[in-house]
């Protein structure tokens, strides 16, 4: 959805298959902005490779068109520059991500936002590109006038979205990869498919079985700009450069669950020695200042984790920690401690998960 380098956190950990089992398939490609990956056990039915790839990235491309603001012919940049205030027509797909994205707005106090695109494009991390400078009070106040999830409707049936104020504007990129390996995964079970890990921009989705024992090992890097890897690079044996093995914070065991990262040390800005992350907070209009570097969530929804991710970590961490009780989550936190990054995982964490 974006054309910057996304979030990608976690690292799919898979051992080759038995002779007991039908061996992985491995499908790969590129998409809003990023990257996706599948991971496979093919059933009697399912379609050769060639084919179930075509058919993925297909339906991938047919949401980029659909949501993505990077694109001018996109429905939602058409929506968003309409001025009109009445019904607009969207495909399915469109209406069900935006009325997930309001229940998580509910959910989280405003803290997530998918209005919040004017701010985006004020503070640089949106198509218009990067600023040179920080953007001015009465900037961040008029932006602010736009934003508003309250401001914002969607119906199924018909699917259509409508807007109370002819100037909001949408941004779909904090679910829409979530959404995304969702609906991958419906079209590889749609095929047979009942063993399989996906991954989009980031964020996973695992059904069935991989091949270490029931469900699919994953693990949450341990990474930003607080902390290196604690394995050093090397070399190959042929003398070729080797990179560090990344470092985890934790690992864990999803069984037909998803989980989604959200992080700050990715795409963020520096202007006078303080960073400004792509992170906004809807109700003050200014990148979020939190102890949070990553947020960790565990859900059936992959779209849920994912919107779930960014709004635990605009609200900050107490508030988060609180919510994440309340709804009995299973979220990972990495937070930043002075000079070091320290984890804490809720009690519904997945129990495989081994934290510092």
């Amino acid at each position: 959805m974006r054309q910057t380098a996304c979030l990608l956190l976690l690292i799919g950990c898979v051992a080759s298959s038995t002779a007991a089992e039908s061996p992985l398939l491995t499908l790969s490609g590129f998409s809003m902005g990023s990257t996706w990956s599948a991971k496979y056990r093919s059933a009697t039915n399912t379609p050769p490779t060639r084919a179930v790839g075509q058919a993925l990235q297909a339906r991938l491309d047919d949401l980029e068109k659909q949501m993505s603001t990077w694109r001018a012919d996109s429905v939602l940049s058409r929506f968003n520059a309409s001025g009109d205030t009445n019904w607009f027509p969207v495909p399915r797909d469109t209406a069900l991500v935006v009325r997930e994205a309001l229940a998580v707005s509910a959910l989280t106090d405003g803290a997530f936002d998918v209005t919040v695109f004017p701010l985006v494009q004020l503070w640089g991390f949106g198509p218009a590109g990067r600023r040179k400078g920080l953007p001015t009070t009465s900037g961040i106040a008029a932006a602010l006038k736009r934003v508003g999830w309250q401001k914002l409707e969607a119906r199924l049936e018909p699917p259509a979205l409508r807007k109370s104020q002819a100037d909001v504007a949408v941004d779909l990129s904090a679910l829409c990869p979530g959404y995304a390996s969702d609906c991958l995964g419906e079209l590889l079970e749609a095929r047979g498919v009942r063993d399989y890990l996906l991954e989009v921009g980031g964020e996973f989705r695992a059904r069935g079985n991989g091949t270490l024992g029931p469900g699919w090992r994953v693990g949450v890097e341990r990474a930003g700009d607080l902390q290196s890897p604690s394995v050093a690079s090397g070399s190959t044996p042929s003398g070729g450069y080797k990179p560090p093995a990344p470092a985890l914070a934790a690992t864990a065991t999803l069984t037909n669950q998803s989980l989604a990262t959200s992080g700050d040390y990715r795409n963020s800005f520096t202007i006078a020695g303080r960073r400004y992350s792509h992170h906004l907070d809807p109700h003050t209009g200014w990148p979020t200042d939190s102890t949070i570097a990553s947020v960790s969530v565990v859900h059936t929804s992959t779209m849920h984790a994912d919107a779930l991710g960014t709004g635990l970590t605009v609200l900050g961490f107490e508030k988060a920690w609180a919510l994440a009780q309340r709804e009995k989550l299973g979220v990972l936190f990495i937070l930043r401690d002075g000079e070091r990054l320290t984890v804490r995982a809720t009690e519904w964490w997945p129990r495989e998960a081994k934290t510092d």
